[in-house]
């Protein structure tokens, strides 16, 4: 069919990943809802989890049995580093604005932040002196009462006779406060509006929003609430000890993360600089691992696996279909990610001629453990991709459903392993 193993990695690399802009299309046509996204996405993990082990890793076994131990540990090895490189990767390119090419990494990269702000909000919260006296436990929940606040630039939050109810934590922004006790510039991670609050009296400043704001306000009822259960014995200086156990206490609650929110970080990041860079790697960095081991097949003896194309093909479709939605949902044109997922195709394609190219047909020695080194890390690369993204997507918008579609997904996979 082919006159060089370079034309049939070309082929079968493009043939898997043609699926993706297949995917993309089908996405921003039907806009398929949350179920039946996670339903395609779980169907596509459990093929690609079939491919993976029993393809990649399956023959490790008779490896072992021919050459001894090394061949374990180099492909131990090659997976671990393939997980890590992966996860590093993923998490330096959601850092930079990549997060919003699918739901999963933005709700993780989202929750990290939250997370990360609360941190902020408990130091904030220990040094009020009307707090000192709260345990750890009960200043973590107090985090989680706070409301998100926001104003444009010259709004008013509150003026002087207005109601004290609630007390500020800036985000995002700058605010200024003019009173008899002169003006403060305020600004990300400082507190405003507590005095009032504490002394029990109306407002005594005028607050404005010097430019577009963000915030988190907590109420005073919950103020009171958790002033009254706190036991006097509490009644302590503040220490940094306490700060510390008050933000392992927040891992324990769970921070949530609101669809409102995810949408607010996207929005921000699709305007970032790089934004379009930053996605376009975060998508490529699930194609590259797959498409040297098309590459690195197709010059073995036993020829390209079927199955493996086929897991990847089912994988690659519902990944680009549900990323094509949320993209759509952030506003991306749809011929922008339309070219996006085109373009990893030739990729792909490109990626697995490059493997035929570098990787030999047999190879012996020290290189035989390298190449079963770099085959594992693909396949390291590729199954932590699904742990950590398509099966959590998948289970967040589906439910139950997902692990027998999962299965079914698996038992797909294995169908064309046995017909291959």
């Amino acid at each position: 069919m082919f006159d060089t193993v370079a034309q049939s990695a070309l082929f079968w690399g493009f043939i898997s990943a043609v699926s993706l802009p297949l995917g993309a299309a089908v996405g921003m046509a039907l806009r398929p809802g949350p179920r039946i996204n996670s339903a395609f996405m779980a169907f596509g993990a459990g093929a690609l989890l079939f491919a993976l082990s029993i393809e990649l890793l399956g023959h490790v076994p008779d490896l072992v049995e021919h050459h001894g131990l090394g061949a374990l540990f180099a492909a131990i090895a090659g997976a671990l580093a393939g997980g890590l490189v992966f996860t590093g990767a993923n998490r330096l390119l959601n850092d930079r604005g990549a997060f919003w090419r699918s739901w999963s990494n933005a709700h993780e990269y989202v929750a990290r932040l939250k997370l990360m702000r609360s941190r902020e909000l408990v130091r904030q919260l220990a040094q009020v002196p009307a707090l000192e006296h709260l345990p750890p436990r009960l200043l973590a929940e107090l985090v989680q009462r706070v409301d998100v606040r926001k104003f444009d630039a010259a709004d008013v939050i509150f003026e002087p006779g207005d109601l004290s109810d609630e007390i500020y934590f800036i985000v995002r922004g700058q605010v200024v406060t003019e009173g008899t006790h002169g003006r403060r510039e305020l600004g990300p991670g400082e507190m405003f509006g507590v005095r009032d609050v504490l002394e029990e009296q109306r407002r005594s400043v005028k607050a404005r929003a010097v430019e577009d704001t963000t915030f988190y306000a907590l109420q005073t009822e919950d103020f009171e609430d958790f002033l009254e259960r706190a036991p006097e014995s509490f009644r302590d200086a503040i220490d940094q000890e306490r700060v510390i156990e008050s933000e392992e206490e927040l891992k324990d609650l769970n921070v949530a993360v609101e669809e409102e929110e995810i949408e607010e970080e996207v929005l921000r990041a699709r305007t970032a600089k790089g934004a379009a860079l930053a996605i376009w790697l975060g998508i490529g960095i699930d194609a590259v691992p797959e498409s040297l081991v098309i590459g690195m097949l197709a010059v073995e003896a036993e020829g390209m696996s079927l199955a493996l194309i086929a897991g990847v093909f089912m994988a690659n479709m519902p990944e680009s279909m549900a990323s094509a939605v949320t993209m759509r949902r952030a506003g991306v044109r749809k011929r922008r990610i339309f070219l996006m997922w085109s373009s990893l195709t030739a990729l792909t394609a490109l990626g697995a001629l490059t493997g035929a190219l570098i990787f030999p047909a047999d190879p012996v020695g020290a290189t035989f453990y390298l190449v079963l080194a770099i085959e594992a890390m693909a396949a390291g690369a590729m199954l932590t991709m699904i742990a950590e993204t398509m099966l959590p997507e998948a289970f967040e918008q589906g439910g139950s459903i997902v692990g027998l579609t999962t299965l079914i997904g698996f038992l797909a996979a294995l169908s064309v392993s046995v017909m291959d």
